[in-house]
């Protein structure tokens, strides 16, 4: 039997004079990570939002199934309640108040009808050592980094038991060490739940996802393991000395800096004169995807 925790059914979402999601389906097991990518303006966000319940019940079609169940969202509410968290690229923190005060928003720790500060510092504390934070819980947000932030954030869905997990843009604004961090974090976090990612960043997606949702023209394109969709391109990847002219049928991928100098990396059929084979990446699959839509 599947355990899916999460699938999406047909889901269409429309606005004035665009179809920001055309018939878009998938599934999600319990402790995968997905990764969602696609162009501008593909359908990343509005899936997200649809997820998390900031676009309700009745302005889309399609149906959302957590559990097993089909829900109906109301509210972003009603979505949490039912174990989905989002983060935001723009972090929703408070930075006058603490860190253990930003976890417990909304969901303040209480006893005999006050808020029990001690009880909020303890589990507060717990949270943070989940996600690696040793600050101290009274910290106020506005004295530590950005990085360190996103930990507050992951630390306040892990306080509502969420499900599933997503996160929007999660590295960006990360230093090389934070983000390494992070996918270590990532894939502790998704060995009891959902984590789904959003990014442009494709060398953190080729680290952390196990699978790729990739969307064009606001309809699902291929859900696929990262390695399968370079695959797709092993044998049409080749590096070129840069200012050589590209021949009929050799596509431009990207311009990069080679051992001994500047180089080409080019798409093609047939190996090109000068042309050394690479093993394509995944953003060499990207832009091939992409290109090929477009040729």
């Amino acid at each position: 039997m599947q355990d899916y925790i999460l699938e999406m059914r047909n889901i269409t979402k429309e606005f004035p004079g665009v179809k920001a999601l055309d018939n878009v389906s998938f599934q999600v097991r319990r402790g995968e990570i997905k990764a969602l990518v696609g162009e501008n303006g593909a359908g990343k966000s509005t899936l997200m939002n649809v997820l998390s319940g900031v676009y309700p019940e009745g302005t889309y079609t399609g149906d959302l199934v957590v559990d097993g169940e089909i829900c109906h969202f109301k509210s972003i509410q009603q979505s949490e309640h039912a174990g989905i968290a989002i983060i935001h690229q723009e972090l929703a923190l408070i930075p006058m108040l603490s860190i253990a005060e930003n976890i417990f928003i909304g969901n303040p720790q209480m006893k005999h009808g006050a808020i029990d500060w001690i009880q909020t510092r303890i589990k507060a504390a717990a949270l943070m050592e989940r996600v690696g934070l040793t600050d101290d819980p009274d910290t106020p947000i506005n004295q530590i980094g950005v990085g360190k932030q996103q930990l507050v954030e992951i630390a306040k869905a892990l306080s509502k038991n969420c499900k599933v997990l997503i996160l929007d843009e999660p590295t960006a604004g990360l230093d090389p060490r934070e983000r390494v961090r992070f996918r270590n974090l990532i894939h502790t976090l998704a060995e009891d739940r959902i984590v789904i990612l959003s990014t442009h960043i494709v060398s953190d997606i080729e680290t952390i996802a196990g699978q790729i949702v990739m969307f064009k023209d606001h309809r699902l394109y291929c859900c696929d393991s990262p390695a399968r969709i370079c695959a797709r391109f092993q044998g049409r990847v080749f590096q070129l000395p840069a200012g050589m002219p590209l021949a009929p049928g050799q596509f431009l991928l990207s311009e990069g800096q080679g051992a001994d100098g500047p180089v080409l990396r080019v798409l093609c059929e047939k190996p090109p004169v000068n042309g050394t084979p690479v093993t394509p990446g995944l953003e060499d699959a990207f832009l091939a995807i992409y290109r090929e839509e477009q040729t």
